[in-house]
């Protein structure tokens, strides 16, 4: 803290709280509800630990994005958010090579993706 000639009184020159202290988990899986109900073609990714923020989730096949973005607002808590979001995998995407990724984006500069799955169709 130093004193001012403009401001009488103590000036404080603070940073902002502290961050959370891990990163957030990104799992991709297929949706039970969904296999059991015989549609393996819907995905499943499960957060956890998320600050307080606007986010949005894509789903990627191949490291590439499927044009669909699942905006969310968390309210603001001092407790980290967990939430699971679903995605239904085109047609055109059920193939034995393709791998599966889900990619949380926070911010501008914040982002986190799931470790791929793969071989989620045939054999």
């Amino acid at each position: 803290m130093f004193l001012s000639p403009v401001y009488p009184s103590p000036l404080c020159v603070c940073s902002p709280g502290p961050a959370m202290s891990s990163a957030p988990t990104v799992l991709i899986r297929r949706s039970l509800p969904e296999l059991l109900k015989g549609d393996s073609s819907v995905l499943e990714c499960a957060i956890t630990q998320l600050s307080s923020s606007d986010l949005y989730i894509t789903f990627q096949a191949n490291g590439v994005d499927f044009p669909e973005k699942q905006y969310v607002d968390l309210p603001a808590s001092k407790d980290p958010h967990s939430l699971t979001r679903h995605f239904s995998v085109p047609k055109s995407h059920w193939k034995t090579d393709n791998t599966f990724t889900c990619k949380v984006n926070q911010g501008f500069s914040n982002s986190w993706v799931s470790n791929s799955t793969v071989k989620l169709f045939g054999n």
